[in-house]
């Protein structure tokens, strides 16, 4: 029985003054149709909450302060899909949320994430929004591109590359989106 595979990954991350909530999607190929096939059986619900503790610990390894104060963020619940109901590509989708946070009124805010760095073994893009005035500047050594009103970030990653370390999101509260 041939293993499901990793094939691509995006995260949605949306930025408020209080908390950051996140969608993070994981598409696989999945030839012997083992999602299918725990779906089909109900037996899903135990390992989407088996990957979902799994899941959470990897994510619990990772860093994440606003503020200089140390944030952690909580899986809310995993679902499984089939891209164009094909049994063959299933996704799994997380929705996350950090703990409760205060952003700065008057100055400049700073998220700033710290993961092992790692070998990305499949393409992935991160989306940030940001709800809360705008972004000023970024220190990642992933490629990304805050766009004209500063309000979107998105990182584009490629299959081998080097993840993690530190990355930096500056926002300033008193800049309005253009």
């Amino acid at each position: 029985m041939r293993k499901e595979k990793p094939i691509f990954a995006e995260a949605y991350f949306k930025i408020t003054p209080t908390q950051i909530l996140q969608t993070l999607y994981f598409y696989y190929n999945d030839p012997s149709k083992n999602y299918f096939h725990l779906q089909k059986t109900g037996a899903s619900k135990g390992e989407l909450e088996t990957v979902q503790e799994n899941l959470q610990y990897w994510i619990d390894q990772d860093d994440l302060f606003i503020n200089n104060q140390n944030i952690r963020m909580i899986i809310q619940n995993t679902n499984l899909g089939f891209q164009e109901n094909n049994p063959l590509l299933p996704y799994l989708v997380f929705n996350i949320v950090s703990q409760p946070y205060k952003f700065y009124d008057q100055r400049v805010n700073e998220i700033h994430l710290y993961a092992k760095p790692e070998k990305l073994p499949y393409p992935a893009i991160s989306c940030w929004k940001t709800l809360t005035g705008t972004i000023i500047s970024v220190e990642s050594n992933s490629f990304s591109i805050v766009s004209h009103d500063k309000i979107h970030l998105t990182f584009y990653l490629t299959k081998g590359e080097l993840i993690g370390g530190d990355e930096r999101i500056f926002i300033d509260p008193n800049k309005k989106a253009n």
